[in-house]
Parts: structure tokens; sequence; C-alpha cells
């Protein structure tokens, strides 16, 4: 039931290639944070500026590109007919959206290819085993987020100008800008129950080598909040879902 929903959404990329724009895009900004390090000398940094510039594309092409997978079908009118079968088409939801956010871990090779290839950076993984298992979990976290924001996608109008800004401030409280930690309050305690800002901790860990403190707890706070999003996102697009059957939100004008 699966791989049908997967080739769908294959050929829907492959007819519109612009949908990976974000992913030729946002790993550029490591040649930015690379030059910085060289020109500081801290090339030391190099795998956790590499890994950050990963979270950021990961997250970006999560609430641009697959969270519009319900608002294309909305402008294609092809999502009339799937609320035929409104608990299908929520399983073929997931599938796709999970299906273009899994597309970002290419990302993660282009900006270890910057790093090493443009500056002659080393850029290692101590703990790759950890950091494989993070990046599995970062990538359900951002489908879940995609899921949360298609819901918005469809309720409100001008959303798109809505989810322009879910870029940066979400940089800052996924501590990708700089460690959640050291944010001022309350945005420091906002950081606290958003997964991003777990999962690039552990990925600095797992940069890092060494051992991991507190390693269980962290990890299952990570895949709790991850768990809990995804609920809520599921439970988001099933009453948008029934909304629009019902007629209280109008497809278009």
């Amino acid at each position: 039931m699966i791989l049908p929903y997967v080739r769908a959404q294959g050929v829907i990329i492959a007819r519109s290639p612009g949908m990976l724009a974000t992913l030729a895009v946002i790993p550029l900004y490591s040649l930015v944070f690379f030059h910085f390090l060289q020109r500081h000398h801290r090339e030391d940094l190099a795998t956790t500026v590499a890994l950050t510039s990963f979270v950021m594309s990961l997250w970006a092409h999560s609430v641009f590109v697959a969270s519009g997978v319900v608002d294309d079908d909305r402008s294609d009118g092809t999502l009339e007919l799937s609320l035929l079968n409104p608990g299908r088409y929520l399983t073929s939801l997931i599938v796709r959206i999970a299906t273009t956010t899994v597309l970002a871990l290419a990302a993660l090779a282009e900006v270890v290819l910057i790093g090493r290839s443009v500056f002659a950076m080393d850029v290692t993984l101590h703990n790759p085993g950890l950091a494989v298992l993070v990046v599995v979990l970062l990538a359900a976290g951002c489908t879940s987020s995609a899921l949360l924001v298609s819901g918005l996608m469809i309720m409100v109008r001008g959303a798109r100008t809505l989810q322009n800004s879910l870029t940066y401030p979400f940089y800052l409280l996924g501590g990708l800008i700089l460690p959640a930690s050291q944010l001022p309050f309350p945005f420091r305690d906002l950081a606290k129950v958003f997964f991003l800002s777990w999962g690039t901790g552990l990925l600095r860990s797992a940069a890092a080598g060494g051992p991991v403190t507190q390693l269980p707890e962290r990890l299952g706070m990570l895949c709790a909040l991850i768990l809990l999003q995804g609920l809520l996102g599921v439970l988001v697009l099933r009453r948008v879902l029934t909304s629009i059957r019902s007629g209280r939100v109008i497809l278009h004008d």
C-alpha cells in the first residue's frame, strides 16, 4: 500500500524539479560558514558547521516543500476527489510528505563535500552510529512538522507568507545559530520543548566524540517530542480534512 504513494510522489517531484531548489540553495550557506572558520583558524569546528548546515537544509525543505503536498493537491483540483476516501488520503499524505522530507538527507553529503573539497577541512564524525540514529530521528521530526504545517496551508488564506517565517526563528529555537542553552528567557524554555534543539545537541555530541552525557535521557526526550508532534500533526490533518468534507473550509475562491 505504501509503495504506490512513494512512486506517485516520486513522479510528481520528477515533473517538478523546482521542488528540490531548497536542497540546492540552503546547503550553500555552508560556504559562508566554512569561509568564516577558515579566516578565524577554527577548522576544528568544521564538522559542527557541516551538521548545522545539513539540519538547516532538512528543516527548510520540510516546511517549504514537504508541507506543500496538500496545498499542491488543492491547487491542482485533486483534493476533492481524494477526499472520497479520507482515511486512505491521510495515509497517502503521511507517506508522500515523509518521502519528500527524506530527500533532504542528500544535503548531508553536499555539505560534507563542500567542506572537504572546497575548503580542504576535515569533516569527520567521531560517533557515526549516534549521528546516523539522530539524523533518522530528525527526518521523522521534520516530517511531523510538515504534517502540522500542511494543515495550516489549507486552513489559512495567505499561509504561504506565514510559511516564510518558519525558518530563521526556528533555527534559533533549534540551537542552530547558537546553543539553545544560551538563548534568553523565555526562548530558552521554548527550545526545551522543540525537538530540533535536542537533535542538534546530540549531533554536536556525536561530532565531538567521547562519552555522551545523559544519552538515554536525551534520546528519550527527542523521541517523545517527535512522537507527540507526529500525533498532533495527524490529529490536525484529520480534523482539517473533516472540515473540508463538511464544507466548513472552502478549497478555492
